[in-house]
């Protein structure tokens, strides 16, 4: 359970309940009433904007509203504790009017300490991939390269996926280190691509060279080799077949003479 989302559940409803009865015009001094609890959690302005419309912020009666929570999130970006810093660049994510507010999205991807705000902060850059079309390509390949954490490199990986035919470049250059990340769902979406950069005569010798690296992998073994034409039966396990050999090899016939000396 999401651990920002839960306490919060109570005030969710009342604004998914308000929206069936109560005029934006009069949501202000509602909105003031649980102002502290806002930035809590994305999850209540998620509400507002689902029973309210995406444009509801831009409404005049909600304008002091707007402002005030415009300077808190403004402040809370650089806070020290890293879940308030991440609240708020989710709180972004969700709300596009308030993204301008974190400054400059980039530096947060790179050097944040904490990983979810590194992941909130790419999300963020992805919603608004329109404008930055010549960073964020190269931005995402250099995440799944060198992040340490699985959280960003996901996000990353699927903006790489997204938009496979135009980046098709980068995807092959994060063949390698993808294909083999401590993280699962990475490597499933890297072997779900390779179909692409088997299609093309520049990458498919490398990119046959790599799977076949992997075809007795436990966990993605069955797709690369349905990737590379072979039967998507499980093989026997290596492993498995030398003990085998070697529990056969210790196995004394009852007529064998055996030497004790």
């Amino acid at each position: 359970m999401d651990r920002r989302r839960a306490p919060l559940s109570d005030l969710q409803r009342m604004i998914s309940k308000l929206s069936r009865r109560l005029d934006i015009a009069d949501l202000g001094k509602v909105l003031e009433s649980c102002f502290s609890r806002l930035l809590d959690s994305p999850c209540l302005l998620e509400e507002l904007y689902k029973g309210y419309g995406n444009d509801c912020l831009a409404s005049p009666s909600l304008a002091d509203f707007h402002d005030k929570l415009a300077v808190e999130i403004t402040k809370a970006v650089s806070h020290s504790d890293w879940e308030v810093r991440d609240t708020v660049v989710e709180i972004a994510a969700a709300v596009p009017c308030f993204r301008p507010m974190l400054g400059p999205l980039i530096p947060l991807v790179k050097f944040d300490p904490s990983p979810y705000v590194r992941a909130a902060a790419l999300r963020c850059l992805v919603l608004d991939s329109q404008y930055h079309v010549d960073d964020l390509p190269q931005l995402c390949e250099s995440v799944v390269l060198l992040d340490a954490d699985a959280e960003p490199r996901l996000v990353a990986i699927r903006y790489l996926q997204s938009t496979l035919a135009e980046n098709i470049t980068h995807v092959f250059r994060i063949l390698p280190k993808a294909i083999e990340d401590s993280d699962d769902e990475v490597r499933r979406i890297m072997v779900g691509m390779c179909p692409s950069l088997l299609a093309i005569e520049e990458y498919a010798a490398d990119t046959v060279k790599e799977l076949q690296e992997w075809t007795e992998d436990a966990e993605i073994g069955a797709a690369v080799r349905v990737v590379l034409g072979e039967p998507a039966a499980d093989r026997p396990d290596p492993v498995e077949h030398i003990l085998a050999d070697m529990m056969n090899a210790l196995r004394v016939n009852i007529n064998d003479t055996i030497d004790c000396y």
